[in-house]
């Protein structure tokens, strides 16, 4: 299901950009090197949100312990066979998904109606309120969309962010998978 969701994301994105004149493949960085660049901005672009999910995950606190549990049971109960593959095509998806939606379309249309900041802010809010599953993930959530949005505004394109949420994705839904009391069961 969450495939379906993700993908149908992508589709979602891109009928958008054909209804509202978005030109998605101009916020693609080209093939060649500057992909290549791309894709390693993207990677060192994801170092400090990894470094955040690990304070996180070992930050004791009632309110972060709280929302741990929350994400390890949603996870457990989303993806309670899920392999390391199928943890990957999901992250994937969600990264070019969800960057393709939100920053690639929503952000830019919304950079044309408004100034750069209430562009920016705008589209993270939605962002945390598609993620909301509490109040603080919202919150974190919209942290991160701001992150994103920010850097397709500073990088000119979508790479960086497509790479950065699908490793992040990844590594956290591997890492909460572990210790999920659903996936601990078996």
């Amino acid at each position: 299901m969450a495939v379906m969701v993700e993908a149908g994301l992508a589709l979602v994105a891109l009928t958008l950009a054909w209804l509202f004149h978005v030109p998605l493949a101009d916020q693609i960085a080209p093939w060649g090197p500057p992909l290549a660049w791309a894709v390693a901005r993207g990677l060192a672009v994801t170092l400090p949100m990894l470094a955040i999910f690990w304070w996180l995950m070992h930050w004791d606190r009632p309110t972060l312990r709280q929302l741990r549990d929350q994400v390890r049971w949603l996870i457990g109960e989303m993806f309670p066979d899920a392999t390391i593959a199928q943890f990957a095509l999901v992250a994937l998806l969600a990264g070019v998904g969800e960057e393709l939606l939100f920053r690639g379309v929503i952000q830019t249309i919304l950079l044309d109606w408004t100034p750069p900041v209430a562009g920016l802010l705008i589209t993270s809010l939605l962002f945390g309120a598609a993620h909301a599953l509490s109040k603080l993930y919202f919150l974190l959530a919209t942290l991160i969309g701001i992150y994103f949005g920010w850097l397709v505004l500073h990088y000119n394109d979508l790479v960086a962010p497509m790479v950065a949420h699908s490793v992040y994705d990844f590594v956290a839904l591997v890492y909460l998978s572990k210790s999920s009391p659903a996936r601990r069961n078996d």
